[in-house]
């Protein structure tokens, strides 16, 4: 199943630059609705493979972290944009939840429960991740928080 993106404006998309937005369904299918819906995207855009891999994994992270940290406060969302990164123009992708007040959850080599999807996306995004307050971008805005990461080796795909 395809899915097509919400187109936003300029002045309405994170960092001020055009991207794309989808909801995301609540529930543990979120992370594998976010996987094919990036994977779809990335393609359209003529990714290479092995970045739509990287941005797959790591976007079920995060999408998977939305769902156990942030499950009740909705909306969630997926978005895809243009940042600024490094070295000029990056894309983007971030997770949206309305879980405004929480922060990234922390890892504990002891208890191992929480945070190693977080290391992944550290890793594979080249350092290239971070959370920021932002205001859902379909329906009403709704304030919330957006874990992003960039995808290495996919600058500048987005259309203008």
């Amino acid at each position: 199943m395809k899915t097509t993106p919400a187109e936003l404006t300029a002045d309405t998309m994170t960092d001020g630059m055009p991207g794309w937005a989808w909801a995301l369904p609540g529930g543990p299918g979120s992370a594998g609705h976010a996987r094919r819906v990036l994977r779809d995207a990335l393609a359209s855009l003529g990714a290479p493979p092995d970045v739509i891999a990287d941005a797959q994994l790591m976007v079920s992270e995060l999408a998977t972290n939305a769902h156990q940290h942030a499950g009740e406060h909705g909306p969630h969302e997926l978005w895809l944009y243009r940042g600024e990164g490094r070295a000029g123009d990056e894309v983007r992708c971030a997770v949206f939840d309305a879980f405004a007040d929480a922060a990234l959850p922390g890892y504990s080599w002891t208890s191992g429960d929480c945070g190693r999807g977080l290391g992944i996306v550290r890793e594979l995004s080249g350092g290239r991740w971070g959370l920021r307050r932002a205001l859902s971008r379909l329906g009403p805005p709704v304030r919330g928080k957006a874990v992003w990461f960039a995808l290495p080796g996919c600058t500048g795909a987005l259309p203008s």
